[in-house]
């Protein structure tokens, strides 16, 4: 294939400046290849001014430690394990030195989900009396999206902090990173000054952004790879606080973490807990059957609940995760299912038109409504109002844990969120969850799908598999053809063009 290229003044090797980059009988976009290359090379320039002095697998304090040595510094761990948590102590042993007044910190997250989970977790440190007030003080007040933090140019790929404006920054800390695409996370560090520490917080395991690059997984990939530049950048959090070594949820999302198919069709069949219960995915004609008696029971009190920022919290307790969009077990199937088992009891109206208590998972980020891609809100009638006039508003959990409403013509693209797919719950925890593999097999159900939509639930998750295909995605490991871990091993410079490949 390569031959016939030649002749092509649209490919070429790297220096040629072609837009499609040929090397090492590989096909690169040539704006992806300029990514990977600029974004190792920030990262190696940070990395290289590292300290020794650490093992990858430690504890809370060792990454504290490691933290306060590093220019560049990943903090990955499963659910549980306190990476924000850390972050905290990070922050305030920073701010207890001398200069502490003086430093300029943000934190950010790539949606805005994430970054109001940062932002609850300032508000409740505020709120601490245990909190040295000097160090409150001295708290950074908000936590934002990385879209908001660089500043969007209208109708650009661009933002307003670059290389040429870099953000007036001491330290960076940047919560979700598994979720952060390759194209964003370039921008993000090209936007640093080369005195701007940063601090990267993520699960390496969990599914990779829909977007090009399984960025964190392959920056944690070079750390751990013998002689990397990046070995003293990485820290796995090994103590799970929310789950102990025998909890049934941690035991599964273990198993199938390291692809151990067995273990896990094992701890399925055999445990019915209060923590993990497991059945057989029913008939596409069973599956309202199937679901009534948990739908019923999860979202009733949800839907009862006429004030918004009650019914709000009521519905973050429960969710059902679907691997698939499409299908009959794909998420807008089991959407309409759900509807119409409401809708049959009584507890929803009409489902063809808008309804009380009916779910918004927003689809598009805008910057207008101050909406983001992943924000959850419920429709219902403010309880101000006149109850005659059925006017219903859309309800959101804003900063600072303040209720917004919002004129449902005013929001953007967004869809019903009874059942989510596991791409859309990342960063979300839920007490609850029923999670729901396809029928048959699919490519893009992999271990780190079933891993992510596992450690969803804080409390307990019942699964409905069928053997054959759950052991095919426990042993199917997602892969991203990008270049980034071997540019990173490889330690470009500059000036070095290293052959990398791209992750589409």
């Amino acid at each position: 294939m390569l031959d016939q290229l030649e002749n092509s003044r649209a490919f070429g090797p790297a220096a040629d400046g072609t837009p499609i980059v040929v090397a090492s009988n590989r096909l690169y976009l040539r704006r992806y290849w300029d990514y990977e290359q600029s974004l190792a090379c920030a990262i190696l320039g940070r990395a290289r001014r590292n300290k020794t002095g650490h093992k990858a697998t430690g504890t809370q304090d060792a990454a504290v430690e490691a933290a306060l040595r590093n220019y560049f510094t990943i903090i990955s761990g499963g659910p549980g394990t306190g990476k924000t948590t850390t972050v905290l102590q990070i922050l305030q042993r920073l701010l207890q030195e001398e200069d502490g007044e003086r430093l300029r910190i943000a934190l950010t997250a790539p949606t805005g989900k994430a970054a109001a989970r940062l932002q609850e977790l300032l508000r409740k440190v505020q709120e601490d009396p245990e909190v040295d007030q000097k160090i409150k003080e001295r708290l950074p007040r908000h936590a934002s999206t990385i879209h908001r933090l660089l500043g969007p140019k209208p109708d650009s790929v661009f933002f307003r902090h670059d290389a040429r404006n870099p953000l007036p920054l001491d330290l960076l800390v940047v919560d979700e990173a598994s979720m952060v695409a390759l194209p964003l996370m370039a921008k993000l560090f090209d936007a640093l000054t080369d005195k701007t520490r940063i601090i990267l917080l993520g699960d390496r395991d969990q599914l990779a952004s829909v977007e090009p690059g399984a960025v964190l997984a392959d920056m944690a990939e070079a750390a751990l790879a013998s002689g990397s530049p990046l070995h003293n950048s990485l820290i796995v959090l090994s103590r799970n606080y929310r789950f102990g070594n025998e909890n049934a949820i941690h035991r599964l999302a273990s198993a199938v973490r390291v692809g151990d198919a067995d273990t896990a069709v094992r701890i399925l069949h055999e445990t019915h807990s209060d923590e993990l219960d497991s059945s057989n995915v029913p008939s596409a004609a069973q599956l309202p059957e199937s679901l009534e008696k948990i739908v019923i029971e999860s979202y009733k009190p949800c839907l009862a609940e006429r004030n918004p920022a009650i019914a709000l919290a009521a519905f973050q307790r429960f969710r059902v995760l679907c691997a698939l969009r499409e299908g009959p077990f794909g998420v807008n199937n089991v959407n309409k299912a759900i509807e119409g088992i409401l809708h049959q009891r009584g507890l929803i109206t009409d489902p063809t038109r808008l309804y009380a208590g009916q779910p918004i998972l927003v689809t598009r980020n805008d910057y207008q409504t101050r909406l983001f891609n992943g924000d959850v809100g419920i429709m219902l009638p403010d309880p101000a109002d006149d109850a005659e006039t059925g006017q219903l508003w859309a309800w959101f959990t804003g900063q600072d844990n303040e209720l917004r409403r919002m004129s449902p013509a005013r929001l953007p693209d967004s869809e019903r969120a009874f059942a989510m797919t596991v791409h859309k719950a990342q960063g979300s925890e839920f007490e609850r969850v029923l999670f729901i593999l396809p029928e048959r097999d699919s490519p893009v159900v992999t271990r780190e799908l079933i891993y992510t939509g596992v450690t969803r639930a804080s409390r307990r998750v019942d699964v409905w598999f069928k053997e054959d295909v759950f052991r095919a995605s426990v042993e199917r490991k997602a892969m991203r053809r990008s270049g980034l871990r071997e540019a990173l091993y490889e330690a470009p410079t500059q000036t070095q063009q290293t052959e990398l490949e791209l992750g589409l």
